[in-house]
């Protein structure tokens, strides 16, 4: 078979979400016979996706029944909804990738800046400002003796990581592959050893995504293992901590603060006891906002790229573990 054979045996479904108007037109021109077509409901492709062997966004499961010909998807997010993540799609032979890596500098940057500003009191000095309080105090924790403990050492962990290593700091990371060489960690330890980790850490940042296993993570027992003057900070998923558990432990001080971007229910409740503790800094789940810079133009290059490889019968870039949702 040629390579314009295999060209010609792209079709690809397009569905929501996070759909660029442009695609079509780059796919078909960079993959000359390719057949894409964009569907705003998926409702509508049950004819076209019989015979499409690609598709990207969600495909609804029953879409997914009548997709006889499907061999891969490229699915929407880094770390889709659980919805995502039906039997049917795991238990298949279908191969999904991601668009791991599109927000690894906005996350880790905003992951950084909690630390930052806690670090010099920010927090602090912000509630002080709306009183008009002229209070001296000086940085603490001092971030060339602090370690932070990256949970989730993916592209954001990683750069996450590499981040707090040029302020000088210990960094720990918390990741299921630990037969890796990370030259901003100064150790890499499995998921089992996150409880030994945590009276260790000035800072337990959580970037890690939302999987059967990380669903809860942070409850009472491991805020208990914290040190009384530690803060957590998570830009991961807000399924990962144990919301009221938090609570408990910033009113009973057993933690020193959080930074949240991520929280359990969204937008965050005004009942939520969260939005009126000095220290806490809440952003709106703003870490990976869409439209923020480059975002777009990687998404675009990381499908592009798995086109060809698809089309030329190449290994794709970015295969999920479907079975573990990341």
């Amino acid at each position: 078979m040629t390579v314009r054979d295999k060209l010609l045996n792209l079709k690809m479904a397009i569905f929501p979400p996070h759909i660029q108007e442009d695609w079509k037109q780059k796919i078909e021109n960079e993959l000359p016979g390719a057949d894409v077509k964009v569907f705003r409901n998926p409702t509508e492709a049950g004819s076209y996706i019989e015979d499409a062997n690609c598709a990207y966004g969600f495909v609804p499961p029953e879409l997914f029944s009548r997709a006889k010909k499907l061999k891969w998807i490229q699915c929407y997010a880094a770390g889709p909804d659980p919805s995502f993540w039906y039997d049917a799609l795991v238990n298949s032979d279908v191969v999904v990738t991601n668009f791991r890596g599109v927000y690894n500098d906005h996350v880790s940057a905003h992951a950084l800046s909690f630390v930052l500003a806690f670090s010099r009191r920010l927090h602090t000095f912000f509630a002080n400002q709306t009183s008009g309080v002229w209070t001296q105090l000086p940085p603490e924790p001092y971030l060339p003796e602090s370690t932070a403990l990256v949970i989730g050492v993916g592209g954001i962990g990683s750069e996450t990581g590499r981040l707090c290593k040029a302020f000088g700091m210990t960094v720990i990371g918390i990741d299921p592959r630990t037969a890796r060489r990370l030259p901003y960690f100064d150790e890499l330890r499995p998921v089992e050893d996150l409880e030994a980790c945590l009276p260790k850490a000035d800072f337990v940042i959580i970037t890690t995504p939302e999987t059967p296993q990380t669903r809860k993570m942070f409850d009472s027992a491991k805020f208990e293992l914290m040190k009384d003057t530690s803060y957590l900070i998570n830009v991961g998923r807000g399924s990962c901590v144990v919301e009221k558990d938090l609570v408990d432990a910033l009113e009973r001080k057993k933690i020193a603060g959080a930074g949240l971007d991520v929280f359990e229910v969204e937008p965050l409740p005004t009942s939520s006891p969260l939005w009126s503790k000095r220290n806490v800094i809440i952003t709106p789940h703003m870490a990976a906002l869409e439209g923020v810079a480059r975002v777009d133009e990687r998404r675009t290059n990381i499908l592009l790229e798995n086109a060809r490889r698809f089309c030329g019968g190449e290994e794709l870039i970015n295969v999920m573990d479907k079975r573990n949702w990341f």
